[in-house]
C-alpha cells in the first residue's frame, strides 16, 4: 500500500531536467511523469474520438432531414377532377293513400282531440290496411265489444276501439328510444299485450326531467292509467304539460297524450281494459 502511495507521489510530480538548447548551451524544464503523460494522451484521443463520432452523426441526421425536405418540395399532389360525376337521380313510386290514411294523417298532426267517423273500406283496401282491423291487433284478446286501445309507436298514434270498431284517435309521444324496453331507466316504451291495472288522479303530480329545470307540476296531466308492463314500475298512460310534444320520441317510457285529449279518453278507460303496444 506504502509503494502504491509512492508510485502515484512519483508519477503526479513534475521533475526538473536539463535540456541541451545547443551550443553550450543548457535549461531546466519541469516535465511530467512518463506514465502520466501516456494517460494524459490516451484521455484526449479518447475525447477527441467522442466528439467527432457525435459530430457524424449529427451531420448524418441533417443530411437525411435535408434529403426528406427536398422530396416533400419535389412531391407533387395528383390533380383532382374539378367535377364530381352527376348522382343519378331515383324516382320514387308512392301508392295512393285509402281515404280512412288520408284522413288519419290530416288530423294527427294537430294536439287537439280526434275523431274519425270509419267508412267501410273496399275489399283491396282492407288487405293494405291490416293494422287498422281490429280482428288482427286483438287477435287472441276476449272480444265483449267493449272498449280497448291500440298504441302504433311507428305512427305516434293511439287509437280507441269497440270491440273491433274504430271510434278515437289520439296523436301521442312515446319512448326517446326505439324497441321494445329491456332494463329500468332505458327510455323505451314496452311492447306487447297490457291492462289497465289503475285510474289515478295525476293533477297534482310532479316530476324532474333532469334538464335543468327541476321538477315540473302537472307533468303528467289530470290523469294517469297504469299498466301491468311486464313487471315494468311507472308505465302508463297519462297527459302532459308539453302538448307541442305529440309525435315525438321523448318520454321516458309512458305513452303521452295532449290533457284534453287524456281528459276524453278517461271516460271510456275502466279497469283491466286491454291495451295493445305495438311498434308498427
Amino acid at each position: 500500500m506504502k509503494d502504491f502511495k509512492s508510485f502515484l507521489r512519483e508519477i503526479t510530480t513534475f521533475k526538473t531536467v536539463w535540456i541541451d538548447k545547443g551550443q553550450g548551451r543548457w535549461t531546466t524544464k519541469k516535465r511530467m511523469h512518463p506514465v502520466l503523460r501516456l494517460i494524459c494522451t490516451v484521455f484526449v484521443i479518447f475525447i477527441c474520438g467522442i466528439s467527432y463520432a457525435s459530430y457524424a452523426t449529427l451531420f448524418s441526421g441533417n443530411t437525411q432531414q435535408n434529403n426528406i425536405k427536398q422530396q416533400i418540395r419535389t412531391f407533387s399532389m395528383p390533380e383532382l377532377p374539378t367535377e364530381m360525376p352527376p348522382v343519378a337521380k331515383k324516382e320514387l313510386k308512392t301508392e295512393p293513400k285509402t281515404e280512412i290514411q288520408m284522413e288519419i294523417h290530416k288530423q294527427s298532426s294537430s294536439p287537439q282531440k280526434i275523431e274519425i267517423v270509419r267508412e267501410i273500406p273496399n275489399e283491396d283496401s282492407n288487405k293494405k290496411n291490416n293494422k287498422l282491423n281490429g280482428e288482427n291487433i286483438f287477435a287472441g284478446i276476449a272480444n265483449d265489444n267493449n272498449y280497448r286501445i291500440f298504441v302504433n309507436k311507428s305512427e305516434y298514434t293511439l287509437t280507441l276501439y269497440k270491440g273491433n270498431e274504430i271510434v278515437k284517435q289520439y296523436p301521442i309521444a312515446i319512448g326517446k328510444n326505439a324497441g321494445d324496453k329491456q332494463y329500468r331507466g332505458d327510455n323505451r316504451t314496452p311492447v306487447g299485450n297490457f291492462k289497465v291495472v289503475s285510474i289515478e288522479n295525476a293533477s297534482k303530480w310532479s316530476h324532474d326531467f333532469r334538464d335543468g329545470k327541476g321538477k315540473i307540476k302537472g307533468a303528467y296531466g289530470p290523469w294517469f292509467l297504469r299498466l301491468d308492463a311486464k313487471g315494468w314500475k311507472g308505465i302508463g298512460i297519462h297527459g302532459t304539460h308539453d302538448p307541442e310534444s305529440m309525435g315525438k320520441s321523448v318520454t321516458e317510457g309512458c305513452v303521452r297524450l295532449s290533457n284534453e285529449n287524456i281528459q276524453d279518453l278517461r271516460q271510456y278507460a275502466y279497469l283491466n281494459m286491454p291495451v295493445v303496444i305495438r311498434e308498427r
